[in-house]
């Protein structure tokens, strides 16, 4: 690598550090302030992997004292769902065990987009109506669940729905302590042997995890031809 290509990937990794960092700093001292401050919400949901909010959005647009705040790391998803509500804030953010940035694998169906590099052998086995085909890929902030708790004043959730496509436990670690002050979580686990992402733990490991961390099972919703399920945790 000549002197002048390695001065341009240097300038380029700068200009993404700065990007994270303005990212960060709006998100915590401004957005969050400002939609949070603004008035009295009795209750406040997070949604991580919002998508176009089809799980949480309804529920904000029916009850303007629910504040949601929806991370959606992908930004064309993310810009279709910005403004439409003032009780439901999207952030184009992707919540991990680490503060900074990540590359967010593009797909060519876009609610399979992850961070997690799909996992071929799974992929093949994996069946579904969708196309699964990682199309590019895009660097995007992260942010730990606790540093976004903790910076924009919130004492306690009493929902945290999740579909991180295979990072689902990763973002409730990244809760740390904080974890105690939610109250419901929702999270999306595979229930067979093979997987769509590598590294994205089963069913078992969360229902283990979430026990060890004073929570119990509460329902499960069977989808995706019996491959996943939807596990809703209640404090214990």
């Amino acid at each position: 690598m000549s002197s002048g290509d390695s001065m341009g990937a240097s300038s380029r990794r700068d200009d993404a550090s700065t990007f994270v960092r303005k990212v960060h700093r709006r998100a915590l001292r401004e957005t969050f302030g400002r939609w949070a401050r603004s008035r009295s919400y009795r209750r406040i949901w997070i949604d991580v992997g919002a998508h176009e909010g089809e799980t949480t959005f309804p529920y904000a647009a029916a009850d303007p004292s629910l504040l949601v705040y929806a991370f959606e790391p992908n930004l064309n998803a993310a810009s279709r769902i910005m403004g439409r509500l003032r009780n439901y804030v999207v952030l184009p953010i992707a919540i991990a065990e680490k503060d900074g940035s990540a590359e967010l694998q593009l797909n060519a169906y876009e609610q399979s987009s992850s961070l997690l590099p799909a996992d071929e052998a799974g992929v093949k086995r994996w069946v579904t109506e969708q196309e699964f085909k990682v199309v590019g890929s895009v660097t995007v902030p992260t942010m730990r669940l606790d540093t976004f708790l903790n910076g924009a004043a919130i004492e306690s959730v009493d929902f945290l729905k999740v579909d991180a496509q295979g990072l689902d436990l990763e973002v409730v670690k990244s809760a740390g302590d904080r974890l105690g002050d939610v109250a419901k979580l929702q999270l999306e686990a595979t229930t067979v042997a093979y997987r769509q992402y590598e590294g994205a733990p089963g069913k078992s490991v969360i229902v283990e995890y979430m026990q060890s961390k004073g929570f119990r099972l509460a329902a499960e919703e069977i989808q995706s031809h019996g491959q996943e399920a939807n596990l809703t945790f209640l404090r214990a």
